[in-house]
């Protein structure tokens, strides 16, 4: 029996509104909102960055070098991995957001990391340091004009500016020509060398203006360590983490986009640093110099849906002219196990750009 209330008759629900539904679909489907695996098959394509693929042998090489370093005690790991579980699962019973799993995450790595590194939180990256994104030719002067300005309404609306710009994420503005472009990176977190750190070292292998060395090299245009519109000190970012909340909407995949843009632009700084040594593009240097330069330009991303995060390496494949991104591994924070072992390979992570990574800059900045 219906519920009956003052007004004596039963409550009548409105049907669904058909505009409404309208409106949530146009929303899902906007050609100017590509999805992300639109985003990830054409433009991430046309960038040369290829997500999941298998390292050459000697990028393989470095990261199995990298993941041996020594990581920090046994227990600070197994202290700092029960508390990054049991959080974990106080996020997984309440359904929590992005911020919660990457204040989470942020801790753990503010614990690790020694004073010869820098953390930062949400900063916007420059689009300058992003690949290159190749654009079709749509120049077609024996179609009307009108017709390519229709067309051009169902284009999405990418662009790669190769003009310096310090505009924040998202903030790009899509140029007439150039239908597809990266967006701006905007880590969850990011790690990097210290400025001041970087300096104490070339101060004393006696470098003329060693505080103001990094800062005149970016300022001139000719090398930029530091990728943040607003600089946070954080040079040579080699770990960056992108957090979703599947609870809030967010998944891997997602995450996984982001970190590759970012991973991308973290090696391109690495790589122009080795570049700038003597002026020839990484793929024509004679190996005798690469390695003894010690410098391979690479970077860690850790990407989350909740409990479950992915470890990535980024590297220039430079046989292949691209950006690759190789998967280390996967681990669910709310078992003690792994969650151990994961702290475990970040530690080593980032003790080997505390001391390998940081000396290797340093030895590319004094030749």
């Amino acid at each position: 029996m219906a519920n009956s209330y003052a007004d004596g008759g039963p409550t009548m629900l409105p049907p669904p509104s058909l505009s409404s539904v309208s409106t949530r679909r146009s929303r899902s489907s906007s050609p100017r909102q590509p999805s992300e695996s639109t985003y990830r098959a054409r433009t991430l394509f046309r960038a040369g960055i290829y997500i999941d693929v298998k390292a050459p042998q000697a990028v393989d090489d470095r990261i199995q070098f990298v993941l041996r370093t020594r990581p920090a005690d046994h227990g600070t790991l197994k202290l700092l991995a029960a508390k990054l579980q049991c959080q974990s699962m106080e996020w997984a019973a309440t359904q929590a957001g992005e911020a919660e799993w990457a204040g989470s995450m942020h801790e753990a790595l503010n614990a690790l990391k020694s004073t010869s590194l820098v953390i930062a939180r949400n900063r916007d990256w420059v689009s300058d340091i992003k690949p290159t994104v190749h654009q079709p030719s749509i120049s077609r002067p024996s179609v009307p004009r009108k017709r390519l300005c229709e067309q051009s309404r169902f284009i999405e609306p990418e662009t790669s500016s190769p003009v310096p710009s310090t505009q924040p994420a998202g903030a790009s503005t899509p140029q007439r020509d150039t239908p597809f472009f990266l967006k701006d990176p905007r880590p969850d977190i990011s790690l990097g060398l210290s400025d001041r750190t970087l300096a104490i070292a070339l101060h004393s292998a006696r470098v003329a203006n060693a505080d103001f060395l990094l800062n005149d090299l970016q300022d001139t245009g000719e090398l930029i360590s530091d990728p943040g519109v607003t600089p946070p000190s954080l040079r040579f970012p080699f770990l960056l983490v992108e957090a979703k909340s599947g609870a809030t909407g967010g998944n891997l995949y997602q995450a996984q986009n982001q970190a590759a843009v970012g991973g991308a632009s973290a090696v391109n700084i690495q790589k122009a640093l080795v570049e700038a040594v003597d002026g020839q593009p990484l793929e024509t240097r004679g190996s005798q110099l690469a390695e003894s330069l010690n410098l391979m330009p690479l970077c860690f991303s850790v990407t989350t849906e909740g409990p479950v995060c992915e470890l990535w390496a980024h590297f220039w494949d430079k046989t292949e002219r691209s950006y690759g991104m190789a998967n280390i591994g996967i681990w669910r924070t709310t078992q003690e196990d792994s969650a151990l072992d994961l702290i475990s390979k970040i530690s080593s992570i980032l003790n080997w750009g505390s001391t390998a990574l940081h000396a290797a800059v340093v030895e590319s900045l004094l030749l």
